[in-house]
């Protein structure tokens, strides 16, 4: 069987590092330095206990370490499993140990991958180097204890986008030993695009920004907090979201028609299948402030780019725009100048052919 490195410390990349050892793979696990006091405890075990719907067991870790030149020195692929606002960080440090053919495969990615692409560049990175990036987290997953996480719900079906588009089918092969579900989208766009995540977090955590600050933290978003009006809102966003791939020619994946009702209104359905609500949405809790997560990562990372990239091609984006700057005023941050955007990544000033083009030839 083959190494995998997975880099990160958090529920995701806990999951990943588990389910992937009990399939029979060898896992590097490594968490960035800067983050080792929290990681500690799977630092000191080298073991990760995993629970629910994609397996349960103990899965004993090749490595685990906070050294990126250990974790990448026998690895083939790399799975980068942190939030958006993670990737430079990460990617500055690893960039040094990376080594030629190796796959780079950011999950999820938000166009994570042009960011990572342009840091080694910065870096002066001369390798080849294959990148990916998925559309959601393979798993609906948290962390309920030390060196333990709990699978709510795993997806069924992951669209995936490489840079260069034109390695898709050859990378697309290599990744499904790892995860049948991943399917193939036309480029990394269409991944970051469909990512659900930029739809159902911002929009119910600033429409539910009262009752979350008076609960003090007793608040579940996907058990109270998705009503028909903030539904409304979703489907303001899927619009302007399915124009974005409409001008660029992407797939845009939509309900299918037989999922129940509650699962598509929640979005998580449409990667996780039906039972997604009650599955996993129920139970999960929180955000618990306006600066989770659902906030800080999706708005600058998910929103701001969507933004960005509607403005370069001719798309507008209202509603977008304004979850934006409702959450600026909220949380006293500028998201849109400490967020991603085209000029950030070095695609400004392109049309939709020129940017697909670029996407379909990208060479680091």
């Amino acid at each position: 069987m083959s190494t995998v490195a997975v880099l990160g410390g958090g529920h995701g990349a806990h999951a990943v590092a588990a389910d992937l050892t009990l399939a029979g793979f060898k896992v590097n696990l490594c968490e960035h330095p800067n983050f080792e006091a929290s990681f500690k405890p799977t630092l000191e075990r080298g073991e990760i206990e995993i629970l629910g719907k994609a397996g349960e067991g103990v899965a004993k870790l090749n490595k685990v370490t906070t050294s990126f030149k250990e974790a990448l020195e026998d690895a083939d692929t790399v799975f980068l499993v942190v939030p958006s606002f993670g990737h430079r960080l990460f990617a500055e440090s690893f960039a040094p140990y990376l080594r030629d053919d190796q796959l780079l495969v950011l999950m999820p990615g938000n166009a994570g991958t042009l960011e990572v692409a342009k840091v080694l560049k910065e870096k002066g990175v001369k390798r080849k180097v294959l990148l990916a990036e998925t559309a959601t987290l393979p798993y609906g997953c948290r962390l309920i204890g030390p060196a333990k996480v709990m699978v709510y719900v795993t997806a069924k079906v992951n669209p995936t986008g490489v840079l260069p588009a034109s390695k898709t089918g050859e990378v697309l092969d290599k990744l499904r030993e790892f995860y049948p579900t991943m399917i193939p989208a036309t480029n990394v766009l269409e991944a970051a695009i469909n990512n659900p995540n930029p739809v159902t977090h911002p929009a119910a955590t600033l429409l539910n920004v009262g009752r979350i600050e008076y609960s003090k933290g007793e608040f579940y978003l996907y058990r109270e907090g998705i009503t028909p009006s903030v539904v409304k809102v979703y489907d303001a966003v899927d619009q302007e979201r399915r124009a974005l791939c409409a001008k660029l020619g992407l797939k845009f994946y939509e309900c299918p028609p037989d999922l129940p009702r509650e699962d598509c209104e929640i979005r998580m359905g449409i990667f996780f299948g039906a039972g997604s609500l009650y599955d996993a949405g129920v139970k999960m809790k929180g955000p618990s402030t306006t600066r989770d997560r659902f906030v800080t990562e999706d708005v600058p990372y998910g929103l701001v780019f969507m933004e960005s990239l509607g403005s370069m091609i001719g798309v507008p984006t209202p509603t977008i725009s304004s979850i934006i700057t409702l959450f600026s005023v909220i949380n006293s941050e500028d998201y849109r100048a400490m967020g991603r955007t085209v000029e950030k990544l070095g695609i400004a000033g392109l049309s939709a052919e020129q940017l697909n083009h670029l996407l379909e030839t990208w060479s680091l």
